[in-house]
Formats: C-alpha cells, structure tokens, sequence
C-alpha cells in the first residue's frame, strides 16, 4: 500500500494532537494509502501579529462602553497576577512534566514518521520515501504565526497541482499585503484544497482558485464512540460530583467569574482547565478546581463528562458537539479570531449558544438538543469523508 504523508503541526496542543489522531484514523478507515504524521520540527513560530497599546484600548472603549473601566481593570489584574505566576514558576515544574507525559503517551496513538525532519531537510527532497503529500488540518496556512508557507502548500514537489490538503486554515480572515504574492504561487501547487473554514474558500478564490471546498474539522470526521478507548470519567481529577469545565484562551477574569455564577447556581464545582499557570487561581473561588496535568485524552474525558462547558475554544467546541456535551461560547467580542466558532455555530444551528463578555452568561445550565444536531453532523461528515476519498483517489489515478 502506497504512503501518504501528512505535513501538519506537531506541537503539545490539545487540538493538534486530537486532529492528527483523527485524520489519521479517517485516512486509515477508507484503506487507500497508509498515512504517517511527519515528525517536522521548526514550523510553528508561534508569532502573533503585535498591536499597539493605543489601538488594545480604543478596540476595548469602542467594545465595552461604560464597561471599559471594569475590563481594562481586569486587564491589569490578570497582568499582574501572570507576572507572580511566572516569578514562581518552579512550582510548577512537576506539574509541566506530567502533563507533557501524557502528551508523550498520546503520541502512541498517532502513526509518526520515526525519522525527525527539519525545514530544510523537506525543502531538499528528503521525503522520498512517500508517494504522496497531504498537508492540514490546523494554523498550517498562516503564513504570519507558522512562517514556512513554502512547505505546506508543497512547493518542495516542484510540480503544479501535486499537494493535496484536508482542512488547511488560514486562520486569518485577509491576506497580508506583503504575503499576497506567496500565497498566489504557492497556491498554485495544491491539487485539491479542502479547507476548514468558509472564509478558507473566499480567501482562495481571491488567490485565483475557485476549486476550493469546505469540510469538517477531522476531529468530526469520526463519531463520538470512535474515542471511547480514550475517554475514562476524570474522577482522580475532579473528584465526584457535578462539574462546569472552563476551558478560556484569552486573558479574561469575567469568564471565570460568569462560569463560577453558573456552577454554584447549580450545584457544581468550577474545574479551570489551563494550558499554562495563569491567572485565576482556584483559590479565588468556591469549589473551584485548577487543573495542568492534562493530555488529550483527559481532554476529552473532562469536556464527555462535564454538566456544561464554557469556553472559546474552538476544539473544545468540537469535543462538546462530539460528546453531547451541553455549552457555552464565551467570546470577547474584541478578538480576531471568532471567525471558526461563529461558522461552526451556524452550521448546526447553535447560535444561541453564544454570548459575548459585554454581556453576563445565562445562569441555568444549557440544555441542546442533539436529535437537531447529528443529522448535520452526519450529512457534514459524509460529504467530507466523500470528498477526502476522493482526493485521494485521484491522486492514485493520476501515479498509474
């Protein structure tokens, strides 16, 4: 059986990870190729697009209003209080390593390429073992944070319309002037362009390529009982009882505030998920419970689990719809990022689930109803798998 290479992010993210699993267990299920995870290091620089003090605190006044003085207050609490943090942060050394370990353990489910390659070692031709390239999902076409746009639309082919790509996100809602002109070559390498996003295929149209479709993220692309194996309820983390899980990628105080209102309302515990030690602590609150030591699999058990969970995660929002799970979108409604969870929120019809940080969050748990949901669900992960067989099958064709 021929090899399909994956070129996408390989970094300690929840969703990355989740998506890697994923897709690979897609691949696998339609028995065309055998696909393998290329171990790339280098690629994700993490650099974000730096905006000016002024322009954070006009976004903020033209946001909140007569709410600006509380949320530029938090601003500077959570700055303040992330600064101790990190001063201290050989306290939390332990907790660093077992969560990295569990990354490391994940690992085991995901079919990584054994050799480590670097940029330069895939622009050099140094893939030859592989009979095809299929580059996505995540951030692997923005260009400003990731920074190679040449390898993941597969300029090292040398050949137009060779590359083939599942869920590729831009990530960004235009493209940068001074990136315009590489977007526009190197575009031109991909033989198919399935994206994850609708502004994915907007934006490559105005790159001359009207070819473009939109599929599911691969973590939707399996059902909810396809992560079972992973999945055990979170007890030793949580302990028994009811939970809300807050999941938040921002710098917000409210969200852990509205979320505590939520959980006490209720008779729940808050368990404040972090990526990394940040503000608040858990002992800013009631029954409230920190958690690091956290891989993807804890992952998706906390979110199975949890009464309700509240969020602006996007792979928590996938997870949540996968699992059943009942949850809030909570957004700052300043951020350039929101696009991916409004799309996603339409699709199913979920809008009402959304809420904005200029407002308070509702204080009765969520209840959605999945019988509307998974019937779209269903259709989009069939028109996704369909399309992803396809590509691939094309491609075959064409190697005859």
């Amino acid at each position: 059986m021929k090899k399909l290479a994956d070129l996408t992010l390989v970094i300690n993210n929840y969703g990355t990870k989740l998506q890697s699993y994923a897709l690979c267990k897609a691949i696998k299920s339609l028995n065309l190729v055998e696909p393998e995870v290329i171990t790339l290091r280098g690629a994700w620089h993490g650099k974000t697009v730096k905006i000016s003090r002024k322009k954070q605190l006009l976004d903020v006044l033209k946001t909140y209003k007569l709410r600006s003085i509380r949320k530029i207050l938090d601003f500077v609490r959570w700055s303040y209080e992330f600064k101790i943090i990190r001063q201290n942060a050989s306290l939390f050394k332990d907790a660093d390593a077992k969560k990295n370990a569990l990354f490391l353990m994940f690992d085991e489910h995901i079919p990584y390429s054994k050799e480590v390659y670097t940029l330069e070692d895939v622009r050099e031709g140094k893939l030859s073992d592989y009979d095809m390239f299929l580059v996505g999902s995540d951030q692997v076409w923005n260009a400003p944070r990731v920074g190679c746009l040449d390898i993941y639309m597969c300029d090292f082919l040398h050949q137009k319309r060779s590359g083939l790509s599942y869920a590729a996100s831009f990530a960004i809602d235009t493209i940068p002037e001074n990136l315009k002109d590489d977007y526009t070559k190197y575009i031109q390498n991909m033989k198919t362009l399935l994206v994850r996003e609708a502004r994915g295929v907007e934006l490559c149209r105005q790159l001359g390529r009207d070819d473009a479709r939109h599929v599911v993220d691969p973590t939707l692309l399996l059902e909810g009982k396809d992560y079972e194996d992973l999945t055990t309820r979170p007890t030793a983390l949580v302990g028994e009882g009811d939970y809300v899980l807050v999941y938040s990628l921002t710098s917000s105080m409210k969200i852990y505030r509205e979320a505590s209102i939520l959980a006490k309302r209720n008779n729940c515990k808050m368990v404040m998920l972090k990526r990394v030690p940040c503000p608040p602590l858990a002992s800013s609150f009631k029954d409230a419970i920190d958690l690091l030591e956290v891989g993807p699999a804890e992952f998706i058990s906390l979110i199975k689990y949890a009464k309700c969970v509240v969020t602006g995660s996007y792979h928590a929002l996938m997870f949540s719809l996968l699992m059943h799970t009942n949850f809030y979108i909570y957004m700052d409604d300043a951020s350039a990022e929101n696009s991916r969870l409004l799309s996603s929120l339409a699709m199913f019809g979920l809008e009402k689930q959304l809420h904005y940080e200029t407002s308070s969050l509702p204080k009765t748990l969520p209840i959605i109803d999945y019988t509307k949901v998974e019937p779209i669900l269903k259709a989009k992960r069939e028109e996704s798998l369909k399309l992803l067989k396809q590509s691939i099958e094309e491609k075959l064709e064409d190697q005859k």
